[in-house]
């Protein structure tokens, strides 16, 4: 649920039971997220939620232009960058985000999330909304990304590479690619990353520029699930 201000503590009450009249409630809707324009000060986190369970987290809004976009350098190995076009990109995609998240979630609840999305994902390249990008050394899947529009706006979705060939360049590569055959249908290209996650930097030595700040905080049940400390 977007916010127009920050939360305070005594609004929690409030807020839980907006989103449940708003979003759902248990057991069809099983998470609550809030999320607001942070400011440029350090966000002030309302320890009610914290201490409530909700997970705080900021990201940074990057926009590129077609005149922004800069070339990288040459990935350290030979990829090969294209749509998906087969329902096995899609099964190494959902192997590829189960083993990333194992220990993290639910594995019954993250299949059925996972399943949602290969279902949305696929209907929306159908209806031209946009597509899903792999890169792949010698036929495997090692990193991908979503491509889709909405008017003039394109907007990147959940950019991934298996922590084995992280800072090869090979994410540079993807998002570089994926960006310039964007540019021909969109007039800016937007991404969002986690704001204490390397990642935006990277996307800024592909000419994205940070705009602005949002933070939001997220609760989903934890009963009888213990995550792992893998990060």
């Amino acid at each position: 649920m977007l916010l127009e201000r920050p939360p305070h503590n005594q609004d929690r009450a409030q807020l839980e039971t907006d989103f449940g009249n708003l979003v759902g409630l248990p057991p069809l809707i099983k998470h609550r997220t809030f999320l607001w324009p942070a400011l440029e000060s350090a966000p002030l986190i309302p320890d009610a939620f914290i201490r409530a369970g909700y997970d705080f987290r900021e990201s940074t809004v990057l926009i590129a232009r077609p005149a922004d976009l800069i070339a990288p350098s040459q990935a350290k190995r030979e990829v090969t960058i294209r749509r998906y076009t087969h329902a096995a990109d899609w099964a190494d995609w959902k192997a590829m985000q189960m083993a990333e998240n194992a220990g993290n979630f639910p594995e019954q609840e993250f299949l059925s999330y996972l399943a949602g999305l290969q279902a949305m994902y696929p209907q929306m390249i159908t209806d031209d909304k946009g597509g899903w990008w792999g890169a792949f050394i010698a036929d495997k899947q090692v990193a991908n990304l979503g491509m889709f529009f909405t008017g003039e706006t394109g907007r990147f979705q959940a950019v991934f590479t298996q922590p084995p060939y992280r800072n090869q360049g090979i994410c540079r590569a993807l998002v570089h690619h994926v960006a310039a055959d964007a540019f021909r249908r969109a007039e800016r290209l937007v991404m969002v990353a986690d704001e204490k996650y390397h990642a935006a930097r990277l996307y800024e030595t592909l000419g994205f520029q940070r705009q602005e700040r949002m933070a939001s905080l997220c609760w989903w049940p934890r009963t009888d699930f213990k995550p792992s400390e893998k990060k």
